[in-house]
């Protein structure tokens, strides 16, 4: 449909690559979100565990609910626009349109969520590596607590301007127009559909793809950036100490020196752990960048030419909505990968529930010799 400025503003191909992929997008993301929402219900149930307590943690159970929330919303979503179960006739009701409305803002508010928790996290952990003795003064409960609360709170107000970027309007059903519907739906006539528009205030389209590139995009993309080169930097650095460490204990110390080398020893294990968790939530900072970088870099180029968010951007945006979902989706096993605790607290949690139905019997089993049982247990 727009060929012509596609080839302007686009890479070539854009439009057959979106016709193509739309054929698959609802079924990839589909299974994505349905995975996803087991997995990130479990990264909750055993991230909130009274062993697993800890800043780290009530902020990697934070960014579960919100991507958790993103992709139980995405399901009617994707069954709704992507996949043709049932007759199409209502696909472009008002009801069904209003909900779009509210997708696209819903998804977005709860995604910067999640970015801007990654950020809270990287700050933290920054902290516990390169500030280990003010660690407990500064990401104490408290000031968790505070940060994660802000972020559910701050976040739908940052993205309060996508609310005014669109508009939901009438279109009546015509010989002329019928054919953009022809593929969804059989219509008649003069029937009435609606239809979810960019607003026709260029100015106010492109302040708001500005707020969107660079305040919930760029911005959170350059700070965990900046914090993952520097937490990358602080890795480096304690590796060095290690192996240094290494050498010396090697050499043979004499015996004043070995209670001094016990001491550093003992930190070192304790600095290789840390390694390891800081490893794993590095991984996780990787992907949201991966995701958010060319979606920001996409949107500047919304605000930057006039005629490309509906060119180019619109061609892409089911699999930067599927890239995202996928990301989102695979903390579980980074988690389980690089987290040995992690592992055996939902190792412990999954045991404790499939032999839960199993006690009750058990139970009534010992009690039948010498009680009567005269009701269930």
């Amino acid at each position: 449909m727009y060929n012509a400025t596609t080839d302007a503003y686009c890479v070539p191909g854009a439009t057959n690559f979106n016709k193509a992929y739309s054929r698959l997008h609802g079924y990839i993301a589909l299974v994505i979100c349905i995975v996803g929402s087991a997995t990130n219900s479990i990264n909750i149930a055993v991230l909130s565990r009274r062993e697993m307590t800890s800043s780290t943690n009530s902020i990697l159970t934070g960014l579960a609910v919100a991507d958790l929330l993103v992709m139980l919303e995405y399901i009617p979503y994707a069954l709704h626009m992507n996949i043709k179960i049932g007759p199409q006739v209502n696909k472009n009701t008002y009801a069904w349109t209003v909900f779009v409305y509210f997708h696209s803002i819903f998804s977005q508010t709860f995604h910067t969520i999640s970015i801007w928790l990654a950020v809270t996290l990287a700050v933290w952990r920054y902290v516990a590596i390169a500030f280990p003795q003010r660690n407990s003064t500064w990401c104490n409960k408290k000031n968790t607590t505070l940060a994660i609360v802000s972020a559910y709170v701050i976040c739908p107000f940052l993205c309060l301007p996508i609310y005014f970027a669109m508009n939901i309007v009438p279109s009546e059903v015509t010989a002329l127009n019928n054919s953009e519907f022809a593929e969804d739906l059989s219509l008649p006539d003069n029937r009435t559909v609606y239809v979810l528009e960019m607003s026709k205030n260029v100015q106010l389209v492109t302040a708001i793809m500005w707020i969107y590139s660079v305040i919930l995009k760029l911005v959170p993309s350059i700070a965990l950036s900046i914090l993952s080169t520097c937490l990358i930097s602080k890795l480096t650095t304690t590796e060095r100490k290690r192996q240094k460490l290494l050498k010396r204990s090697t050499i043979g110390p004499n015996e004043p020196e070995k209670q001094c080398l016990a001491t550093e020893e003992a930190f070192a294990r304790r600095s290789s752990r840390t390694d390891r968790t800081t490893r794993m939530l590095l991984a996780v900072l990787g992907l949201f960048l991966s995701t958010e970088v060319p979606q920001g870099l996409l949107g500047l180029a919304s605000a930057l030419a006039p005629n490309f968010f509906k060119s180019c951007y619109s061609m892409f945006g089911d699999l930067m909505d599927v890239l995202a979902l996928f990301t989102s989706s695979v903390n579980f096993v980074l988690y389980c990968s690089m987290s040995r605790q992690f592992r055996c607290t939902f190792a412990r949690l999954a045991r404790r529930m499939l032999s839960a139905p199993e006690e009750p019997a058990k139970f009534a089993n010992k009690l039948e010799p010498t009680t009567q049982v005269t009701g269930p247990l």
